[in-house]
């Protein structure tokens, strides 16, 4: 049971179906609280607006009664000359009538002549009221004013009017805010509901709350629909809280009526079905996750078991798989593991004997640098038993002399492939040997880096064949420039005796020819010249000593130079040259006098090959390991018979010449750790001069 709640399927698993339990709920949870709290907002706007209908409707219909109260008492005070009745009167109408205040008639000087009831409240806007109903002639209901005494209200109006309708005074009633604001009280919805009554300026004029009686909407959005006599619903901060409300206009006297109540109110039922549904979904995903344990168990325990075995495994405590018995897939995968587990003993059994068998030092690191394979070839090489080694960082084997030196160590760390590497190890023992490596890299099934091969081959042996092979190489070629220098020799030679016997024989004659004699002794230092340059290049050539002194060389600035020189050898023979250097700058470590030696034969060989009109070419290229230089013209080529001895000492086409010029050419590129070839084709003959690009270290360091 404890592997079971620990395992990372178990809690993938639940972690899963948590996720989509917790998803699916909270989708279904939202889009239902939003359906209900939408189709209840619906709802509440519906409500409040036929509620501030109906308001709407009732308060007109008593300003409209107010208003036909004035008017018959108005008809009154003019066919009746009888004060006492149109007193009887208007006492009448404001005792049926709570929402007087009083009512008072003046005449039209605008003198107050009748009060009902006897009262001494009065104020100075009505006198603006009578002018209002003096140029009007018809009824007015005032915005908010203050009486004399400080009580609030709004004066309603009515003119009395004369047979010919002429002005003759009016009627003023004065409304009691109180008694309004009493009845939008009693109309009001819920606890929280709001009624309001707002006059054109933006003054409260009656609330259901006295403490906001004329205060004033002038800040709000509200005030300028009220203004605009619109009507509709209105959503957000007024009197203290987040509001609801629906907004009319009240056709007599110009106000406004606001209705409505507050969001938590409106929304109190949706909230308690919300938290009824809140409840559910969390009782449904604790369901959930119970029932997603339990059948994940039943899924994981077997999962659980293999995946011990796979550890077991791992670490060499089992060499095979149990079969699980569940009748399903897990059972076939334990089959099948058990199956991967005998072919891979066998694989490893058969690379074991083949890595034995290998005559090479074979050592595989992983991505740390650790020794995971050590051949019986390591052992044989370093003296290193494989119990020594395996599991050690390859640096920590006293193979060299400093860790920088470990090209297995520098493949891991830069990705760098080392091939055919000349270097040396240390044994156990201390004794150097001479090695040649190869190291790489190898990866996994998703080209991620795994670990690196070394393999290392001891060439002790294989030197010194080879140095015995090039020191027969150096003799044979010793005798062939011998007998080559031999010929040479013998030419001159003969010259010098025959012109040393003319002048004997001159000497020995009476009349001397001076001229004779001088000739002949121009043709002895001639060739005795001719024979010491052809002694010299052969010196050179048998002492090796062609790249004495190394220096960095520009071989771009060295061409150019060269071309420079010769431009009147090209000039002269009309040869067109062309230039293609690939890069600015070509570095490399030599002697920069012998390479100037190299390249300036070749030329030479190429202007004198094109005997007019011609095309010379020059062309630098970049390769991964160094420079390729191509010197190409089209003299009419050279035959083919005749490709594989032009770099061989003495060996020319040319009636003057002595066949040395590619001969040393070829032995500097050599010396310099380049290449030289020669191809021909279609009447041109291409030369192409391979030389190492320069290192950051002027002599290459061993590495392992």
């Amino acid at each position: 049971m404890r592997d079971l709640i620990y395992s990372k399927l178990t809690k993938r698993y639940l972690i899963v179906a948590i996720i989509v339990a917790t998803v699916s709920l909270t989708a279904i949870y939202y889009f239902t609280t939003q359906l209900l709290f939408h189709s209840m907002r619906e709802e509440i706007e519906y409500r409040n607006d036929l509620m501030a209908k109906s308001i709407s409707k009732k308060t007109s219909f008593m300003f409209e009664k107010m208003v036909n109260d004035a008017r018959v008492i108005s008809e009154f005070y003019r066919i009746n000359d009888n004060q006492d009745l149109y007193r009887e009167e208007m006492e009448r109408i404001i005792v049926n009538n709570p929402l007087y205040l009083y009512m008072n008639i003046v005449n039209k000087s605008g003198t107050p002549v009748s009060t009902i009831p006897n009262v001494h409240s009065s104020s100075t806007s009505y006198k603006k009221i009578v002018e209002r109903l003096e140029w009007s002639k018809t009824y007015y209901i005032s915005n908010l004013i203050e009486l004399d005494d400080g009580r609030r209200t709004i004066a309603l109006g009515y003119p009395i009017l004369n047979e010919k309708g002429d002005y003759n005074g009016a009627v003023i009633g004065y409304v009691n805010l109180h008694v309004l604001s009493e009845y939008l009280r009693q109309v009001k919805l819920g606890k929280e509901g709001v009624n309001a009554l707002v006059d054109q300026n933006g003054t409260i004029l009656a609330h259901t709350n006295d403490y906001y009686l004329g205060k004033t909407l002038r800040n709000s959005t509200l005030k300028n629909y009220l203004y605009k006599s619109r009507f509709g619903i209105w959503r957000g901060e007024l009197f203290g809280s987040e509001m609801l409300l629906a907004y009319r206009p009240i056709e007599s006297g110009g106000f406004g009526l606001i209705v409505g109540e507050s969001i938590d109110q409106a929304l109190m039922p949706a909230n308690n079905v919300q938290s009824v549904l809140l409840r559910g979904f969390i009782i449904a995903l604790l369901v959930t996750i119970l029932f997603t344990f339990v059948g994940v168990s039943k899924v994981v325990k077997p999962i659980t078991k293999l995946t011990n075995q796979a550890h077991q495994y791992k670490e060499g405590s089992r060499s095979s798989f149990d079969l699980i018995e569940t009748g399903d897939e897990i059972e076939n995968l334990s089959f099948t593991m058990n199956e991967m587990a005998s072919d891979l003993k066998d694989k490893e059994r058969r690379l074991f004997y083949i890595l034995e068998s290998v005559p090479y030092g074979v050592i595989t690191t992983d991505q740390d640098g650790r020794i995971m394979t050590f051949n019986k070839g390591a052992e044989q090489l370093t003296l290193f038993e494989r119990e020594e080694a395996l599991g050690k960082y390859i640096i920590d084997l006293p193979l060299k002399a400093a860790k920088h030196e470990f090209i297995s160590w520098k493949t891991l760390k830069e990705g760098k492939q080392f091939d055919e590497l000349e270097s040396y190890i240390y044994d156990k023992e201390g004794k150097k040997h001479d090695v040649r490596m190869y190291s790489s890299l190898f990866t996994g099934d998703e080209d991620q880096i795994i670990g690196a091969i070394l393999v290392i081959r001891d060439v002790g042996e294989i030197k010194k064949l080879e140095e015995f092979l090039r020191q027969s190489e150096r003799l044979a070629s010793l005798g062939q420039l011998t007998a080559g220098i031999a010929h040479e020799i013998k030419n001159p030679i003969s010259i010098i005796q025959a012109a040393t016997e003319a002048i004997q024989i001159d000497l020995s004659e009476d009349e001397i020819d001076e001229n004779l004699i001088k000739e002949m002794t121009d043709d002895i230092l001639e060739t005795s010249e001719r024979l010491n340059d052809l002694l010299a290049d052969f010196l050179k050539m048998s002492r090796g000593d062609m790249t004495e002194h190394r220096e960095k060389v520009n071989l771009v600035v060295l061409l150019n130079e060269l071309l420079t020189l010769l431009r009147n050898q090209f000039e002269d023979r009309r040869i067109q040259l062309v230039k293609n250097y690939g890069v600015e700058e070509a570095y490399v470590l030599g002697d920069s006098s012998h390479l100037s030696q190299v390249f300036l034969n070749v030329i030479l060989n190429g202007i004198q090959a094109i005997e007019s009109q011609g095309t010379f070419k020059v062309e630098i290229s970049d390769q991964e390991d160094g420079w390729n230089i191509i010197l190409e013209d089209n003299g009419g080529g050279i035959p083919e018979s005749h490709l594989n001895w032009i770099f061989t000492p003495f060996y020319t086409t040319k009636n003057e010449g002595t066949g040395l010029g590619l001969a040393i050419a070829h032995e500097i590129v050599t010396q310099h750790g380049g290449k030289v070839t020669a191809s021909s084709e279609g009447g041109h003959t291409t030369m192409e001069i391979q030389l190492p690009k320069i290192t950051h270290q002027s002599e290459g360091e061993d590495e392992l």
